[in-house]
């Protein structure tokens, strides 16, 4: 009977093993050096109505940013917001867009806005007005320019991000 341990083995399985060993770990020490996740800019701000253009100036707003990576969806709401609204543009956002160079791009509609809908502005085939919003965060601050396409030009606006709300449970 033949030994499984003959020394051409020994030597192939070690040499395969340490491969697959030191190339982990320089697969590692890369990703750990060079590959950083974008910073979670996730959240909701909320923007002053003042210097908004057209329907948008209404009411106080709710921009919420939903992030994956460097991937962004959300939507804008008035700061009156219901559970219901709120739930309903949770499941289906209207704004999409990309978080990439510090820079946040956000466009869609603004279906859960009331006052854009009423009007009688240029819409897309959603029914409300197209909304464009670019800007900068910078720790807990959102500064940046928002567009509608019923008003021509752009508006700067600034946004301050709200804490998260605590859902509590209640025992009984």
């Amino acid at each position: 009977m033949m030994s499984h341990f003959s020394p051409k083995s020994l030597a192939f399985y070690g040499v395969a093993i340490g491969s697959v060993v030191v190339l982990f770990n320089v697969v590692s020490a890369y990703g750990e050096s060079k590959l950083k996740a974008p910073p979670a800019i996730d959240g909701d701000y909320r923007i002053s109505a003042q210097n908004l253009p057209g329907c948008l100036k209404a009411d106080e707003l709710i921009l919420t940013v939903q992030q994956s990576g460097q991937y962004l969806s959300g939507y804008l709401l008035p700061a009156d917001k219901g559970d219901q609204k709120h739930t309903t543009a949770e499941e289906k956002p209207s704004l999409s867009g990309l978080w990439q160079n510090q820079q946040l791009n956000l466009s869609g509609s603004v279906p859960h806005l009331k006052s854009c809908n009423n009007s009688a502005a240029q819409t897309e085939a959603s029914g409300s007005p197209s909304v464009n919003i670019e800007g900068r965060v910078q720790e807990k601050n959102l500064e940046g320019n928002i567009a509608l396409s019923s008003v021509p030009g752009e508006v700067k606006f600034t946004a301050q991000q709200e804490a998260p709300v605590k859902q509590e449970k209640q025992e009984h």
